[in-house]
């Protein structure tokens, strides 16, 4: 799990750009963090849906590739359950089925008081490819 995080590290110019950090990956979950910024904030001043499906994207796509079988997004949805202006968030993906090409997985948005603030559910197509 080593190499696929400093892979995802370093690879993932645009989780970096955003301020995204790993917390933890293991086969067929991880959990990534990331603190809300003034940047970050929409026009309503709470924090943007994108960021949240972008936080939400990070984990899903580590979780999926966490067994080293090249895996991309196909399909992904959010659902928004709380509205943020500022504080620590932390995105966790679980995998809820696996099959040799599909695969789909759930991602748990939260708060530090651990409120929902988002849930998304992905589905990744399987290319049969090493990614470290």
């Amino acid at each position: 799990m080593k190499k696929l995080k400093e892979f995802f590290e370093k690879q993932d110019r645009f989780a970096k750009l955003l301020g995204f950090h790993i917390e933890e990956i293991e086969e067929g979950t991880a959990t990534v963090s990331a603190t809300i910024k003034e940047e970050h904030l929409n026009g309503a001043d709470v924090v943007h849906g994108g960021f949240l499906f972008s936080l939400a994207d990070f984990a899903f796509a580590i979780a999926s590739n966490s067994k080293n079988n090249l895996s991309l997004g196909i399909n992904a949805n959010i659902n928004f359950q709380k509205a943020k202006s500022g504080g620590k968030l932390f995105a966790k993906a679980r995998e809820l089925s696996d099959g040799k090409k599909i695969a789909t997985y759930e991602v748990r948005i939260s708060d530090e008081e651990d409120n929902t603030i988002a849930t998304f559910i992905g589905t990744v197509y399987r290319k049969g490819i090493n990614i470290v």
